[in-house]
């Protein structure tokens, strides 16, 4: 048993940094119990605020108890879905996987503590989701003392089953993905569809809930019909009965007992596998190499774009803006009315509608700066190149190339997409050619100086001793700096465009005279400041 809990703490010890928060050593111990605390309740308001709205309807009608089964049931679809590509780096390509496998330990019981892993960290990111919605049915409920115990028993196993059948779909991506190369790209769109998933919920919440009133019982039925952890644990609240809560318990067993017993027979062979892949591929055969010599910003470029596409927090927390530009432009497009009548409160007139209409230009402008500014992928692509900085750094190459690199790399991820926005808004719409010149002008400009400023904060403030990729784009100071600089500047041309829109194309070429002159101004300043402090930053 010593020997279990031993090997446990080990496989604990790794890739858990996303619940980790990194403090300075001289910081007080309640400082680093109250920062994770503080985001977890701030995670927790935001789901909060949508299962209100959701509550007070329900609540009219006698209908609190379907929030306890939508409470739990869409954690359970995350858990899935999480435990499908969270599998894939936990139980199949963890970093000590070597030197586990060759310790005298069965491959079953490593199996098993990554599934433990797994399973604790399924729990904690689930329990943000599920905690609120609980919270809100006791308050307006008032439910009996056994409805706390029937409750804290089924938090603690509803995850499971999801995370099993995410594990078995894992298990298989895995021993076919071993040939190729795009599970990171995978990660990614999955992780996408999963946040326009639950922008659409947020957008339709009142449609949603007035469905769900008027079919409530066939809402509940159908949930539990799907999910059988929700029916015993809906079971038990009307009515405790102990053979159901073992019955329960039993399941959920047998489902971990599955998967065990059916990965363990060739669970070293996918990891061997799996390594054999990586392996082969370096081997080359001398007689047919062949030397092309490249620039070297074509070389700097393919490694920013190898690093960015090899870290999928990188790339979801970078490429949102850009997601919901094509998301407002295609919106727009395909019927304006509806589109603007959706963001606005209250209803719009025809001669408003017609005005906005007219003004389109003008409003897609600001929607391209607002939404550029707000993506930044050189505020973290220093910090995350870590321990191989210094590699950089020793390249004989000069420090304005490498600069240059970052922001050409950022610019070629960003300016096609709004280039592509900007056809389809041209071709649904009217536009003269000042407007056109402008918005080509800006979808140029704008990524530019997102990028340039970017560089500049993360030269200010470089994380390189961070623990994960995470921990430099979510937690560090060039992220925020960056995020609430290009809020400002977004907010401030925004204003602009308010403000200005009577002076028409004036003020339009004077918003695009603003930008060009902004971000020569800040490649004045990197040019200046950055040649220096980046051979100033130490690993």
């Amino acid at each position: 048993m010593k020997k279990f809990f031993s090997l446990l703490k080990a496989v604990m010890s790794q890739d858990m940094n996303i619940f980790v928060y990194r403090s300075k050593k001289d910081s007080s111990r309640f400082s680093k119990i109250m920062m994770p605390l503080l985001l977890a309740l701030l995670v927790m308001y935001a789901v909060g605020s949508m299962y209100l709205p959701l509550a007070m309807e329900l609540k009219k009608e006698n209908l609190t108890y379907l929030l306890l089964s939508l409470a739990l049931a869409f954690p359970s679809i995350l858990a899935l879905v999480e435990g499908i590509y969270k599998s894939q780096g936990i139980i199949f390509e963890a970093k000590d996987s070597n030197l586990l496998m060759s310790l005298p330990i069965s491959s079953k019981l490593i199996l098993i503590m990554r599934v433990i892993k797994l399973y604790v960290f399924q729990l904690l990111y689930s329990l943000l989701f599920v905690i609120p919605g609980i919270l809100i049915y006791i308050y307006y409920e008032r439910p009996d003392p056994y409805f706390y115990l029937i409750t804290l028993i089924s938090l603690v196993l509803f995850p499971i089953i999801p995370t099993v059948i995410g594990c078995f779909i894992g298990f298989y991506i895995q021993k076919i993905s071993v040939k190729f190369k795009s599970k990171k790209l995978v990660q990614t769109a999955i992780t996408f569809a999963l946040i326009l998933l639950f922008m659409a919920f947020s957008f339709k919440i009142q449609d949603i809930t007035n469905a769900l009133i008027e079919n409530a019982n066939e809402v509940k039925d159908t949930i539990s019909n799907i999910y059988y952890p929700i029916a015993a644990y809906n079971s038990l609240l009307e009515s405790f009965n102990i053979f159901e809560l073992l019955k329960l318990l039993a399941i959920n067993g047998v489902f971990v007992a599955i998967f065990v017993l059916f990965a363990s027979r060739s669970y070293s062979n996918v990891l061997s596998k799996s390594k054999e892949h990586y392996t082969k591929n370096k081997k080359v055969d001398i007689n047919t190499l062949n030397y092309k010599q490249k620039s070297h910003i074509s070389s700097l470029l393919k490694k920013e774009f190898n690093r960015y596409t090899s870290s999928t927090v990188y790339m979801i927390n970078t490429l949102f803006g850009l997601v919901l530009l094509i998301i407002a432009t295609i919106s727009l497009c395909i019927n304006f009315d509806s589109a603007i009548s959706s963001i606005a409160s209250d209803e719009i007139s025809v001669d408003d509608l017609n005005l906005l209409r007219m003004l389109a230009p003008k409003v897609f402008l600001a929607i391209i700066t607002a939404m550029s500014f707000m993506t930044s992928i050189t505020s973290s692509s220093i910090s995350l190149e870590g321990k191989s900085f210094n590699i950089s750094k020793s390249l004989p190459v000069k420090t304005e190339k490498l600069l240059l690199a970052k922001i050409l790399m950022s610019n070629i991820i960003t300016i096609p997409v709004i280039l592509i926005c900007d056809i389809i808004f041209v071709a649904s719409f009217k536009v003269n050619i000042i407007d056109i010149i402008t918005i080509l002008t800006a979808s140029f400009m704008a990524p530019s100086i997102a990028a340039t400023f970017g560089l500049i904060v993360n030269l200010k403030y470089p994380k390189m001793d961070a623990s994960s990729d995470s921990e430099v784009v979510k937690q560090s100071m060039s992220s925020m700096v960056s995020v609430f600089g290009g809020i400002l500047l977004a907010s401030i041309f925004g204003l602009l465009t308010f403000f200005l829109a009577g002076f028409g194309d004036i003020a339009i070429l004077f918003e695009v005279v603003l930008l060009i002159a902004i971000f020569f101004v800040l490649w004045i300043i990197l040019k200046k400041y950055g040649n220096k402090r980046y051979r100033e930053i130490e690993v």
